[in-house]
């Protein structure tokens, strides 16, 4: 009777491993969210999702590109046409909204599984330097950054899969050939830019961040962590890292409230560009005092994010300017936005947009 008992149950294990088996087959090869391989047993395509995190993985994975942004929202609207045209590559631009340090090698390392990268274009963000170096977010779903399909359970046997794929099959017809995946995070190109007293409005009442995750060792310690390890792991690649130009005003909302934070952060661009001034594979480029885009709030959509026009502008400088050339070169720089800082008043402000589109 218990040998009969055991050889049910054996055969109950068996069977209920064959059907997960044959629905996580199902899921892998249909690929309702279009993780693993654009080309399916169905008509399907890509689909913008409200989680930009969960998205990410099956456009790496995917897309055609040797060239790839990584950083926050500061540089979603790096447009891949335009990248492609002045930097003469194929480029796909990875960046998250809100990404730490961690997320974004996470993003670059299943890049590098995935495809030929020959540069990789980073921006230095302290916001996502913060913390602790592994810090990610709570909806991150490390599972498909990493290749291994045992860890992709979650999605080839989860109901919501089984449902997307009902889906799709009953509405092949809405399907379309033409969406581009390229414009799905892109924002702002048809706001209002703002002016100064709508500038003073968004910053005022902000607080400062926490100094105890908002300092440099802290900075450093992501920053050796995620961005370093990359570098010295991959040293036939290109890496061009980068600081985006924040409005002035964000700036002084620390300036004076918590000066302590911007004195670190100013040490922090020193620090990291001395680690990085050795290897032959990086350059630095830094647009944070760069006083006809930062002190201009005709240039900004909100308190932080700047037009479209500014990505083209700081990717043409990228690609045709010089990086910094030396310690003593990025000390004055550091001094510059030090001295902007120090002598900020709202009478320094202008509110004419550099492109025309944004002028009227």
């Amino acid at each position: 009777m218990e040998h009969q008992y055991k050889k049910y149950v054996l055969k109950f294990i068996a069977v209920f491993a064959a059907v997960l088996i044959l629905i996580a087959g199902f899921v892998y090869v249909s690929d309702p969210y279009v993780y693993y391989h654009k080309d399916g047993i169905y008509k399907r395509t890509f689909t913008k999702n409200f989680n930009m995190r969960y998205q990410m993985p099956g456009l790496i994975r995917n897309l055609e590109y040797e060239t790839l942004f990584v950083g926050t929202s500061m540089s979603h609207n790096f447009n891949e046409e335009k990248i492609d045209e002045v930097l003469k590559t194929k480029s796909f631009n990875a960046t998250i909204s809100g990404s730490s340090a961690r997320e974004q090698r996470e993003a670059v390392e299943l890049a590098m599984k995935s495809k030929e990268i020959n540069h990789i274009y980073w921006e230095i963000n302290y916001d996502s330097l913060a913390g602790d170096p592994d810090r990610v977010d709570a909806t991150f779903p490390k599972f498909l950054y990493d290749r291994n399909l045992i860890n992709d359970l979650p999605y080839l046997l989860s109901y919501e899969a089984i449902k997307k794929i009902d889906y799709q099959i009953k509405n092949q017809h809405l399907v379309k050939d033409d969406v581009n995946p390229h414009s799905f995070y892109k924002f702002g190109a048809k706001k209002e830019p703002l002016t100064i007293d709508k500038m003073r409005a968004q910053t005022e009442g902000l607080n400062a961040p926490p100094e105890a995750s908002h300092n440099l060792e802290s900075y450093l310690e992501s920053f050796r962590k995620n961005m370093m390890y990359m570098v010295e792991k991959y040293p036939d690649t290109k890496f061009t890292f980068f600081y985006a130009p924040y409005p002035i005003t964000r700036h002084m909302v620390i300036q004076s409230q918590k000066p302590d934070i911007n004195e670190d952060r100013l040490q922090t661009k020193l620090a990291i560009f001395n680690e990085l001034k050795s290897y032959k594979n990086i350059e630095v480029y830094d647009f944070q005092d760069e006083a006809n885009i930062t002190f201009n709030v005709g240039n900004y959509i909100d308190r932080s994010h700047y037009f479209p026009y500014i990505n083209d502008i700081l990717l043409e400088e990228m690609a045709s300017g010089k990086p910094i050339q030396s310690e003593r070169d990025y000390k004055e720089k550091v001094e510059s936005l030090a001295d902007q800082l120090e002598n900020f008043s709202y009478d320094q402000l202008k509110a004419q947009p550099l492109h025309a589109s944004n002028n009227e």
